[in-house]
């Protein structure tokens, strides 16, 4: 089932000093999400946390909401989002909104950095945060904050980009993309898309058609909106 509910067009980015909304990328990708690709993400929380029943669980980089959706699927007491864009803080309210806005799903905006906002949160079963922590820019302040949200017997479960020699190069890029007019943006993921799913594997002789039909088993992601991140 797609969603076939419009998604808000008018926000506006409240926060100052974000170069690129990761939230207008989201929003994207929630125009396209499925009902397999939730189960996809849900199986994927299944695999990392088990069972998550009655545990209480903080979204940290909530992101499109997907997993906060999740979360709430697979039975958890209470979930937790918090995300510093606007746009992802909209994602989030518009799947709570699908489930007829729980009360054990709060959504709320700020920043892990900020430890006046976190300070209102208290101890949870689980911590997750995916993909978002190094784009803080205090990765390790971020880690320590979302780590002081671990109950005693609790689960931190993070994803963090590793460093790489390629790593200076994707750094000048994205600098590049975020000073870039429009139609340059799209030009560079057009160009990026296409040598990620086409030209790499052709000359690895791979079917680039295979992977690209088989990407959203990769945690129910789109492989576009991952070009943009």
């Amino acid at each position: 089932m797609k969603n076939t509910e419009e998604f808000p067009k008018n926000l506006k980015n409240k926060i100052d000093g974000i170069s690129f909304s990761f939230g207008k990328n989201w929003k994207n990708y929630l125009n396209s999400l499925t009902v397999e690709k939730i189960q996809i993400a849900k199986q994927s929380l299944k695999d990392f946390l088990g069972n998550i029943t009655g545990k209480t669980c903080i979204d940290i980089g909530s992101g499109s909401g997907i997993f906060s959706y999740s979360m709430f699927a697979l039975g958890a007491k209470e979930i937790t989002s918090v995300d510093i864009d606007s746009f992802s803080v909209q994602c989030s309210n518009y799947l709570r909104k699908k489930v007829k806005n729980p009360e054990r799903w709060n959504i709320y905006q700020g920043s892990i950095l900020d430890k006046k906002f976190i300070s209102k949160f208290g101890k949870y079963d689980i911590v997750y945060s995916w993909g978002v922590l190094h784009h803080t820019g205090n990765m390790w302040e971020a880690i320590k904050n979302a780590a002081s949200l671990v109950n005693d017997n609790g689960v931190c479960f993070l994803a963090i980009y590793n460093k790489t020699k390629s790593s200076r190069f994707w750094l000048e890029v994205k600098k590049i993309y975020n000073l870039s007019p429009r139609i340059g943006k799209k030009l560079m993921n057009f160009l990026l898309f296409s040598v990620m799913y086409f030209i790499l594997p052709l000359l690895s002789l791979k079917n680039p058609l295979i992977r690209l039909k088989n990407y959203k088993k990769n945690r129910g992601m789109d492989p576009m909106t991952d070009v943009k991140d």
